[in-house]
């Protein structure tokens, strides 16, 4: 399998450290208009910490890959 190079290892970062503040901004706005509890707010919870997981292991990997 071929590696990434570094411009799309910052590229694929960006992108998702830009989805999850789009996540944030929506989660924000959902947890103020219908409620913290709500399941609409829960569901965007649970996308947005899948996504910060997502990030994490990204930048593990990319980060022993560029050693």
């Amino acid at each position: 399998m071929k590696q990434l190079s570094m411009d799309d290892r910052q590229l694929i970062g960006t992108a998702l450290l830009n989805y999850i503040k789009l996540l944030k901004e929506q989660l924000n706005h959902i947890g103020i208009s219908e409620g913290l509890s709500s399941e609409k707010t829960l569901s965007l919870s649970e996308e947005l910490d899948k996504y910060i997981y997502l990030y994490q292991c990204f930048q593990k990997v990319a980060s022993k890959v560029a050693l």
